[in-house]
């Protein structure tokens, strides 16, 4: 086989390849151009979404009747963070003061019995 002939047939080769990778190329143009789009909707759907949370509905309620929560959350505050971080486990909760425990008063007609405030007495 000639050198020439050994070019032609690599030269077919090529122009088949080239006509299977002529579609691929097309719908790559078009799927870049869809990602675009669908990337810049991005933001008005998250903001979409919380404004749906902020009006009461849960994220479960949300994704029953098929919205997916969003890819990313709008820029704000960030959720499950307190204003008031817990104590840690040194610190405890201050004790209640005297005044403020319910009151103990005698029973009437009692012998000396007493029951707390709002509590009833039979006998």
């Amino acid at each position: 086989m000639s050198a020439y002939e050994i070019l032609r047939k690599m030269e077919a080769i090529q122009a088949l390849r080239a006509e299977a990778i002529q579609p691929l190329a097309e719908i790559q143009g078009q799927r870049a151009d869809l990602l675009r789009q669908l990337a810049e909707l991005d933001e008005p759907y998250g903001n979409a979404y919380a404004a749906a949370e902020a009006a009461g509905w849960t994220a479960e309620e949300l994704s029953a009747i098929g919205a997916e929560e969003p890819v990313k959350r709008p820029k704000g505050r960030p959720r499950g963070r307190r204003a008031n971080p817990r104590k840690s486990a040194g610190e405890s909760a201050p004790a209640v003061p005297e005044a403020l425990s319910p009151a103990v008063v005698p029973t009437q007609g009692s012998t000396g019995g007493t029951a707390p405030v709002g509590a009833t007495y039979s006998s």
